[in-house]
């Protein structure tokens, strides 16, 4: 549920602040940019991700695509503390709300994963790679991006398409993906009966079942060189149109969409998966890479 502000328990900890950014050109995407850099550093935070936003994957509402379509930026900043990103926020806004360009965010703050959590993500996987390292093409050929493609929607219903994954090959060639996971847990897991000993022997949290999804995936996504970028959770939305409750949020890093499909398709990610969707009541999966200084 969207609040008016960031909450007060946000006050004295660490905060970060996720803002989706729907714009019309180019031009008001880097004007809007500059904007939400200028007041981050004007309230003592910082902008430590920017990424241009290829192509929605999953979307959390399927009868109205053009929300997530319509999205151009993803922007995170971070703050010592939620009086800071308070303060941000209010200099954004001021700023934006008087910029001659449409510019439409929607803001949540959460809670950055702690040290000890953000170095296992970027380095656990790393590691458990080097022990299993899966054959990921290098430049596949059309013929072999149909078949990275069936393989991958093999998985259910919370899952992509063929053509947003062709797309995706498209717009982002060979170049590294930030897979942006809004997560949204069910209050108890649904496991389907064809999950047979794989689903628990009693009733769990849907919080729970997604962290034995996490435990399960973690070495496909090092087999094929990714990891985990940045974990959020509590989120709050604080800004833009109300999308209910959203629970945690994180970026996986692939160095190309060849690299996920190729984790997808894998056995081991499909055994892992069957935790995911008994866990998600829904979940945006967003493609985006870092902003090239260079794009108009």
């Amino acid at each position: 549920m969207r609040e008016d502000t960031v909450p007060a328990s946000f006050a004295e900890e660490p905060t970060a602040l996720i803002d989706l950014v729907s714009t019309a050109t180019p031009g008001a995407r880097n004007d809007a940019l500059s904007r939400i850099t200028a007041a981050a550093q004007s309230a003592g935070g910082r902008v430590t991700l920017a990424n241009r936003a290829l192509a929605p994957m999953i979307l959390p509402d399927e009868s109205n695509p053009q929300t997530d379509e319509g999205i151009s930026l993803v922007v995170l900043s971070e703050y010592a503390n939620g009086a800071q990103a308070s303060a941000a926020m209010a200099r954004r806004d001021h700023d934006i709300g008087s910029a001659p360009t449409g510019i439409t965010i929607r803001t949540w703050a959460t809670r950055p994963a702690g040290r000890i959590l953000a170095f296992l993500g970027r380095n656990l996987p790393r590691a458990l790679g080097l022990l299993h390292r899966a054959s990921v093409p290098g430049n596949p050929s059309l013929e072999e991006q149909r078949a990275l493609i069936e393989d991958a929607l093999i998985l259910g219903k919370q899952n992509s398409t063929a053509s947003r994954w062709q797309t995706l090959l498209e717009r982002a060639g060979n170049r590294p993906i930030w897979m942006l996971n809004m997560l949204e847990f069910r209050a108890t897991a649904q496991y389907p009966e064809e999950a047979g000993r794989t689903a628990p022997s009693t009733p769990i949290a849907g919080a729970e079942a997604y962290q034995l999804y996490g435990r399960g995936m973690i070495s496909t996504l090092g087999a094929v060189g990714g990891r985990v970028g940045w974990e959020g959770g509590l989120l709050h939305q604080v800004g833009g149109p109300d999308e209910g409750a959203w629970h945690q949020l994180a970026i996986a890093v692939y160095p190309t969409p060849a690299a996920m499909l190729t984790m997808l398709g894998m056995p081991r990610y499909r055994a892992a998966h069957v935790h995911r969707e008994a866990a998600l009541a829904r979940t945006r999966l967003l493609a985006t890479r870092p902003l090239d200084d260079r794009e108009e």
